[in-house]
């Protein structure tokens, strides 16, 4: 064999499996991004139409019903905002696997108090590469902690110096980053 092509070949696999990883965390960040924003399309990309999704008593079933109860659930609370950390992926040609951990802060009012809901969590899910695209196939997510804190605003109310962010796509990143922030070549 030819040592050129040997190793011509061995780039392409590794760029192969690069982009793979990429556009996986893309998506999982994607997915953070559309709860946090209420973006029910951009949420509804990150799933294959077959898609099903295990989030235990809350919800199980398909992905295209979840969209639903995600919106009802996040658009109830004052705000939210889910940070995605590690991501390990473990890709198999036009399968893989991933763990996510992501931290999320939910104000919401309780008994007329504004508390504020922490989680520390991990997404476990499963995608799958089709037509050039990789999407969730499978979704579930283990609880790791949670905190329930009550919360004074003042701050950010009286606070006038920066933009706030909004619960939609008249948020200030659409405008630096676009609608389609999940976009895969």
């Amino acid at each position: 064999m030819d040592p050129a092509a040997d190793e011509l070949l061995n780039l392409r696999r590794e760029l192969e499996q690069l982009r793979g990883h990429e556009h996986i965390r893309t998506c999982v960040c994607a997915y953070a991004r559309a709860l946090d924003r209420l973006d029910r399309e951009l949420l509804a990309r990150q799933f294959w139409p077959d898609a099903t999704v295990d989030y235990g008593t809350f919800f199980q079933g398909p992905a295209r019903e979840f969209i639903d109860v995600a919106m009802r659930f996040q658009g109830s609370m004052r705000d939210t905002h889910h940070l995605v950390g590690n991501v390990l992926v473990s890709l198999e040609g036009a399968r893989a696997s991933a763990e996510s951990y992501v931290q999320a802060s939910h104000v919401l009012l309780q008994d007329g108090e504004r508390v504020q809901l922490l989680v520390g969590a991990r997404y476990l899910d499963r995608f799958e590469l089709r037509g050039g695209e990789w999407r969730l196939s499978y979704r579930t997510e283990v609880l790791d902690w949670g905190r329930w804190l009550p919360v004074s605003e003042r701050w950010f109310e009286e606070n006038r110096e920066m933009p706030k962010g909004l619960r939609s796509r008249a948020d200030l990143s659409y405008r630096f980053l676009g609608a389609r922030t999940d976009a895969q070549p």
